[in-house]
C-alpha cells in the first residue's frame, strides 16, 4: 500500500489506540509497521537559515557518518519491518557518498514505499539516473523560495539555476527510460518573507512533473532564522493555500498544509502513534544503544529501545496534553 493512502486511511481513523494496538499486533505477527528514516551522514553542504545545521556550534556538536560496511545489518535487522525507508531526516544523506546502497537495499528487501529526502545540490547525473532507473518511489526535494533571490537566501551557499536544473535532469532521463517514478516532492517552509512570493508557485514549476507539494509554517528548531507567519498574514496565508489547492487540483498535484494549526498551539492528536511507528537511524544510534548492528537481530533492537513496553504505556497512556511541535501536522488534499 502507498503511504499516501495509508496516511489518508489513518487520518479518517480517529482512535489513536485502535492504531497503537493495530501497529502493536502487526510487530507481533512479525509484519510491517515501521516507518525508517535514516541520516546516514550528520552533515549537510548547505547553511538553510531556518535549519539546525545554520549554526556553527550546532555543527561542531553533531558529525558523523554510518560506515557504508553496516548498510547491509542495518537493512537485515529493519528493513523486513518496515512499510517504508526514507534516507534523509534533517541532515543531508548526499554527503555520504554511499547513500544510494541504502536505496537498492531497500528494495532487496521489497519495502512498499522508498523515498530520499535532500536540498538536491550535490546529485549528480549518474546518481540521479541510478535513482530513476531503480524506481525510488519520491524525491523530496527542499525549496524555500520560488525565485532566485529567496531561494538562494534562505539556503545559503545553494544554486538556484542547479535546483532548476536537478527538475529538468529528473524528468528528462525518467521520460528517456519511460518510468513514471520517482515522484518528486517538493517542500516548502513558509515565513513572513518567502509568503507573498507562493503565489507564483505554478507560474514557475507547473512544467516540472511535481506530484506533492508540502507546504508548512516555519517552527523555530534552532536555526538563525524563524520569524513565524504573524497574526496579520494568517488570513493572506490562508487565501494563498486557497489558490494552491485550486491549482494543484488543476495540475494534479498533491497538495499537503497546514490549515489548522498555522502556529503549532494545538494539542498533539498524533503524536503517540508517530512514536510507535517511526524509526530514526543516525550515526550516533548504535553507539547510544550500545550495540553492534552485525551482532544482533530484529528481536534484539527492539528489546534494546524498549518498544513493546513503550507502545503499551502509549497505548494505556492518559490522553495528550502537550502542544504539537510537530511540523508535518497537515491536511492532505488530493
Amino acid at each position: 500500500m502507498k503511504f499516501y493512502t495509508l496516511l489518508n486511511i489513518s487520518r479518517k481513523i480517529k482512535s489513536q489506540p485502535l492504531k497503537l494496538i493495530g501497529i502493536y499486533l502487526l510487530n507481533i505477527l512479525g509484519k510491517r509497521h515501521l516507518s525508517i528514516r535514516i541520516d546516514p551522514s550528520f552533515n549537510c553542504n548547505l547553511f538553510c537559515r531556518m535549519c539546525y545545521f545554520s549554526s556553527p556550534s550546532y555543527r561542531n556538536a553533531n558529525k558523523g557518518l554510518i560506515p557504508e560496511s553496516e548498510f547491509k545489518d542495518i537493512a537485515r535487522i529493519l528493513f523486513p519491518y518496515a512499510f517504508q525507508v526514507y534516507v534523509g531526516c534533517g541532515a543531508e544523506p548526499t554527503t555520504h557518498r554511499g547513500f544510494i546502497k541504502l536505496v537498492e537495499l531497500a528494495q532487496h528487501y521489497k519495502v512498499p514505499n522508498i523515498g530520499i529526502v535532500t536540498n538536491g545540490q550535490l546529485l549528480s547525473h549518474d546518481q540521479i539516473e541510478k535513482l530513476v532507473i531503480s524506481e525510488v518511489d519520491e524525491i523530496t526535494i527542499s525549496c524555500h523560495g520560488v525565485y532566485k533571490e529567496n531561494y538562494e537566501y534562505f539556503m545559503k551557499n545553494s544554486s538556484y539555476q542547479r535546483f532548476i536544473d536537478l527538475l529538468d535532469k529528473i524528468n528528462t532521463i525518467k521520460n528517456q527510460h519511460q518510468l513514471s517514478k520517482p515522484e518528486i516532492r517538493i517542500n516548502y517552509t513558509v515565513n513572513t518573507k518567502n509568503l507573498t512570493e507562493l503565489t507564483d508557485f505554478f507560474k514557475v514549476f507547473k512544467d516540472y512533473n511535481i506530484s506533492t507539494l508540502q507546504i508548512r509554517p516555519v517552527l523555530n528548531i534552532g536555526g538563525s532564522y524563524s520569524e513565524a507567519i504573524t497574526d496579520h498574514q494568517i488570513s493572506e496565508y490562508n487565501n494563498i493555500i486557497d489558490q494552491i489547492k485550486s491549482e494543484c487540483s488543476i495540475y494534479g498535484v498533491r497538495l499537503l498544509a497546514n490549515r489548522t494549526d498555522i502556529k503549532y498551539e494545538k494539542k498533539n492528536t498524533n503524536k503517540k502513534v508517530a512514536e510507535a511507528a517511526y524509526c530514526y537511524i543516525g550515526p550516533n544510534t548504535a553507539k547510544k544503544l550500545n550495540l553492534e548492528w552485525g551482532n544482533i537481530n530484529f528481536k534484539d533492537f527492539t528489546k534494546k529501545i524498549q518498544w513493546r513496553r513503550k507502545t503499551l504505556k502509549l497505548i494505556f497512556k492518559d490522553k495528550e496534553t502537550s502542544i504539537n511541535k510537530a511540523a508535518g501536522n497537515y491536511d492532505v488534499f488530493e
